[in-house]
């Protein structure tokens, strides 16, 4: 009979591999398909009598075998593919995934250290980071509008003149991370952690951060944002009462005129699933 750990090693091979997409980076492909193949060495080879015989162990032996194999070759072709894109081609010529721009997959990923938008490039418009390990990575500049950075691990992250407008930021580590000169408006900062973060010149109009947070920014914010003109303490607040600290929502420009209206950041029909753009 089969081994019931190598059975689990031969499926958990195989689910893997069929989970895999061409959104992720060509290097990690090529990482998953080398796992692949040895995960595909330790599927015991059932013996040419059990084979003869039927048995149901044989079966399976040779079934889990060539499937894993099957499943890693064309990992690994796909990772070998110097044409293949970040980006399916259906979904590179309709504008992203969903649609929706730029979007590539780097949820639970470790980023740690890296250089993201020399690799990756500056337009990471509502990318996922989600769950993401993001010690100290390098996105200075990058343009990260609605993006998902929910639970990442961004550490002494450098986000440093970066437009992170719209972007959900909710339960992530920014401890120590730079925004300096920063667009934050609208951003969910709810249960995330920016102690001694680098603000200076960061612009949070609009953003959603807990109270107690937003106290102890207040403590030491200062600066202008360069590119909207907006003063870091102004833009949270600062200097006002705690109702006024609650008062600040990313939907505040739908109720009242003062707010500043979020612009388009893609073609209208981008955002429709039914939608024939790029066809």
């Amino acid at each position: 009979r089969l081994d019931t750990n190598q059975r689990d090693m031969a499926s958990n091979a195989v689910a893997s591999t069929l989970s895999l997409t061409v959104r992720a980076p060509r290097e990690l492909r090529a990482r998953e398909a080398h796992r692949v193949r040895r995960a595909a060495t330790v599927v015991p080879r059932a013996s040419s009598a059990d084979v003869d015989a039927g048995s149901a162990a044989g079966r399976l032996a040779a079934a889990a075998k060539g499937f894993t194999l099957a499943a890693a070759a064309s990992v690994a072709l796909l990772a070998a593919d110097p044409a293949c894109a970040e980006l399916n081609a259906r979904e590179a010529a309709r504008g992203g995934e969903f649609n929706r721009g730029s979007a590539q997959q780097f949820g639970g990923y470790d980023l740690t250290g890296q250089d993201v938008v020399e690799k990756y490039g500056a337009d990471l418009r509502l990318s996922n980071f989600t769950g993401a390990e993001m010690r100290k990575a390098k996105l200075r500049g990058a343009n990260l509008t609605g993006a998902y950075l929910m639970k990442a691990v961004a550490y002494a992250a450098d986000f440093e003149g970066a437009n992170l407008s719209d972007a959900l930021m909710d339960r992530a580590v920014l401890v120590n991370a730079n925004f300096k000169d920063a667009v934050l408006t609208r951003v969910v900062f709810t249960s995330s952690d920016l102690g001694d973060a680098v603000i200076e010149g960061a612009d949070f109009s609009d953003a959603l951060i807990d109270v107690k947070q937003q106290q102890a920014l207040c403590k030491y914010a200062n600066g202008v944002n360069s590119q909207t003109g907006v003063s870091t303490r102004k833009s949270l607040n600062c200097g006002g009462s705690a109702s006024m600290l609650r008062s600040s929502t990313p939907s505040g420009y739908m109720t009242d005129d003062t707010k500043a209206k979020p612009e388009a950041a893609f073609d209208a029909s981008r955002f429709s699933a039914y939608s024939s753009y790029g066809q």
